[in-house]
């Protein structure tokens, strides 16, 4: 009898031990699943613009919800995208997209549909459908911001004469010194037509045919042996504050820190800025969507939006947001320097990137003319 109870009691204290065990096992698994869906992982530019977008939307959102952001730095574009949704292997949930991946990811299925419900009313009670220009809507993404791309230059260098026109940009003679370019055609193309006298309104349509394409090619070609080419959003003030070119493409709201705050001796030329909406989007596939969605939802609201402005000269979306800007920053905003600007067509460059990518870096080669014209004999 007595061995029956110590046996019994054995196979208990087994059980418990297992019971214990599992349970610790089970907590633990739950533990990584509540830490889990608790975070959210969300791709930008990186820079100023990160800070703004940190200040402004991921800490206020971590603050309201106890979640947590974990913030990656990409060079934009499709292809991380398309490795993460086709592998599925999908580790962002919110990216911040120029229109024209954001059409390209969403014309090959690596993005979900965007769910306009989420946009809550303006702050003064206006419908999101009417707050937001419906044509900032798209099927696959969130309107967020109007930014543009314009040249600055550094005044040090033109102490008489001061550039004003996209047509100075180009003209190397009167305004010698090196031009900082994003290595890209998009921004170099629309420039160079309108330098060479075409109306921001036909720009697209002349470089809808081969010989447009080729006009502005070699209008380009004027500047291609002064051009420092930079590909990530910090190196245009770099590169003009120290010296490197006297002149440089920038995104508009890198320039406002510098100004502004910093005191350099920079001025934005805003003739013929190439403005454009951004986007955020979600992944397809994307393992936190209720979270996403809960984020873009509260980086829309029109205060928030208007925040953004505090720490970063890129325009609210939101019609409601504009009174709540400050006086100081609206001059820097691209929305209050629309004049002689143009709209970038995204759809355009969606549907003609890839041959004139080509093209570009063809043109990027050097010419045998070239090399002649830099060989001393």
């Amino acid at each position: 009898m007595h061995k029956q109870i110590m046996l019994v009691a054995s196979r208990l204290c087994v059980l418990s031990a297992a019971l214990f065990v599992l349970g610790s096992i089970g907590s633990h698994v739950q533990a990584q699943v509540n830490l889990y869906e608790q975070t959210l992982r969300v791709a930008s530019f990186g820079g100023d613009y990160t800070r703004s977008q940190m200040l402004a939307h991921v800490r206020p959102w971590e603050a309201q919800t106890g979640k947590m952001v974990d913030m990656v730095t990409y060079g934009g574009g499709v292809n991380e995208i398309r490795e993460q949704v086709n592998s599925a292997n999908v580790r962002w949930d919110v990216v911040d997209m120029e229109y024209s991946d954001l059409i390209e990811a969403c014309n090959e299925g690596l993005l979900e549909a965007a769910d306009e419900s989420i946009l809550t009313t303006g702050s003064d009670g206006t419908p999101a459908s009417e707050d937001i220009p419906q044509e900032y809507f798209h099927d696959c993404g969130y309107p967020s911001v109007v930014w543009s791309t314009v040249y600055a230059y550094n005044k040090a260098a033109f102490p008489d004469t001061a550039p004003s026109t996209i047509a100075d940009f180009f003209n190397y003679e009167q305004f010698p010194g090196k031009r900082g370019l994003r290595r890209d055609p998009r921004g170099l193309l629309e420039w160079a037509l309108i330098a060479e006298g075409v109306a921001p309104n036909d720009v697209y349509s002349v470089l809808s045919t081969p010989q447009g394409v080729q006009l502005a090619f070699d209008r380009a070609t004027i500047l291609k042996p002064h051009i420092e080419w930079w590909t990530s959003g910090g190196q245009p003030v770099e590169m003009l504050v120290n010296g490197t070119v006297t002149m440089a493409s920038a995104w508009n709201g890198r320039l406002y820190r510098p100004i502004v705050e910093n005191g350099q001796p920079l001025e934005i030329v805003w003739d013929g800025q190439l403005w454009e909406v951004e986007y955020w989007a979600i992944p397809k596939g994307s393992p936190r969507i209720p979270n996403a969605k809960d984020f873009i939802r509260f980086a829309s609201q029109t205060q928030n939006l208007a925040n953004v402005t505090k720490h970063i000269s890129y325009g609210p979306v939101r019609k409601s947001a504009a009174p709540l800007v400050d006086e100081q920053v609206k001059p820097y905003l691209p929305t209050s320097n629309m004049e002689g600007s143009l709209r970038v067509d995204s759809a355009w460059w969606a549907q003609n990137m890839q041959h004139l990518r080509a093209s570009f870096e063809e043109w990027l080669e050097p010419k045998v003319s070239d090399i002649e014209r830099n060989v001393r004999f």
